[in-house]
């Protein structure tokens, strides 16, 4: 007898073919057939012809509602006219010029202005070379060598920060002390001594201050990318005081969360400052960036002395990295009620899934804040990643399968984006989608 989910990518295999044609060549030349692993999907991934707004369309010509939007990045839509105007501008003008320019002064003049803890700011390429160099700073600035993160966040795919980024391992420790578990092959075990893993517990606080002498530095997530949740600003301020009377730096990584929480991401949503922040995704206006934002004291107390922090890169502050990104920010800037258009929009996918969840009986939710957004399959609350174990895996592989059937993009086994292009009307299909493909899958394992 078929599975549903054997007949799942069966009708996403035929859908697909030209896509099955390409996966297979891929396979031939690429490590896995993927150039990222964040683009892995069953049966194998779609191949896309084009983006316009809130829809991306395959190869084959199936359209599909976008809730990944590039991870993230597509906060405006796929192809936002005033940024689309100022990459052919720049176009015209040069692709890369490995000399100073003048918009590498305004672009960061213009972060500064948007984000509450940035004095200054050093450009790089993605959010993993941000959260790189975000360590370095750290380190260098305190003459400290360990830095601690909270089990369940991801902080880019270096070496310093593949560890405990899932809770979905054996052997990960007690909730209130997790182990420091590496998340991907190749990676020196010597580093985990450099490295101290935090529980979403009141026992962070006081391991920080047991360890204050040998930690450069704290980083986290003030929204949990995996598993879509939320932190309390109770939480983040705690920890704020207890790194700051402790000699500690806090870092916050914003790649996700700068210019999609709020303008000022996360720090201006909580009103909480931490000494330096990363950021990715949406400051590039679509194309590659990373960055760190730092106040004053750390970050020309460093580049003032003899010894100056390695930051180098043949397209950081490319222009026209930073021509897309002028133009998003600018735009972003001059129409902040986006933000709360879409905050009430995720509100409306959110409160009604959960709503319609509560009244059926079901043992589903949706976690997020804002634009962003995860789906779950158990009804008890989810309030740290810890919260995430006891899922039916198997379920929730199938929903990835199911959503995509019914026409709607999400990442697999990710986190869920929303973006300004997508209208009430899309939010309500979208919640159509969600709740059509989840009653299917809970059926089909038995759930209900």
């Amino acid at each position: 007898m078929t599975s549903n989910k054997d007949r799942l990518l069966q009708i996403l295999k035929e859908r697909t073919p030209i896509s099955g044609e390409y996966w297979e060549k891929s396979k031939d030349i690429v490590p896995g057939g993927l150039v990222s692993l964040a683009r892995k999907f069953e049966p194998y991934p779609f191949y896309t012809e084009r983006a316009e707004g809130p829809y991306i369309w395959d190869v084959d010509g199936n359209q599909y509602i976008d809730c990944t939007m590039g991870f993230g990045v597509n906060v405006l839509g796929h192809r936002p006219p005033d940024v689309t105007e100022a990459i052919n501008e720049q176009l015209q003008k040069g692709v890369v010029y490995t000399t100073p320019h003048k918009m590498e002064i305004d672009y960061v003049e213009r972060f500064i202005e948007c984000i509450p803890g940035a004095d200054s700011m050093l450009l790089c390429n993605s959010g993993t070379e941000a959260t790189m160099l975000g360590i370095r700073l750290m380190r260098q600035y305190t003459g400290k060598d360990k830095i601690a993160k909270f089990e369940g966040c991801y902080h880019g795919w270096h070496d310093y920060a593949q560890w405990s980024k899932m809770v979905f391992y054996d052997d990960i420790g007690p909730a209130d002390k997790p182990k420091a578990i590496s998340g991907a092959i190749g990676m020196p075990q010597a580093i985990s001594d450099t490295v101290l893993v935090l529980p979403f517990e009141e026992s962070a606080f006081a391991m920080i201050e047991e360890h204050a002498d040998e930690l450069a530095g704290v980083m986290i997530e003030p929204f949990i990318g995996g598993g879509g949740i939320p932190l309390n600003t109770e939480f983040l301020q705690k920890l704020r005081e207890v790194t700051e009377r402790n000699g500690v730096l806090l870092m916050f990584d914003e790649v996700i969360t700068g210019f999609r929480l709020a303008l000022g991401g996360a720090q201006e949503l909580h009103s909480i400052i931490p000494d330096l922040a990363t950021y990715g995704k949406i400051i590039g206006g679509g194309l590659p960036a990373g960055a760190v934002g730092a106040q004053d004291f750390l970050t020309k107390t460093i580049l003032e002395s003899e010894n100056n922090v390695s930051n180098a890169g043949t397209f950081s502050g490319n222009p026209m990295t930073l021509a897309a990104g002028y133009a998003m920010l600018g735009y972003l800037m001059e129409n902040r009620h986006l933000y709360t258009e879409m905050a009430t929009r995720g509100d409306r996918l959110r409160n009604g899934f959960n709503q319609w969840a509560g009244e059926k009986g079901y043992p589903a939710q949706m976690t997020g804040q804002v634009s962003l957004y995860q789906s779950h399959l158990k009804s008890d609350p989810i309030t740290k990643p810890r919260d995430l174990l006891g899922q039916p895996m198997d379920a929730i592989g199938e929903l990835q399968l199911q959503l995509r059937v019914n026409g709607l993009f999400i990442p697999f086994f990710h986190l869920a984006f929303i973006s300004a292009a997508h209208s009430d009307e899309i939010i309500d299909e979208v919640l159509r989608i969600h709740q059509v493909s989840v009653e299917a899958v809970l059926e089909s394992h038995g759930l209900i």
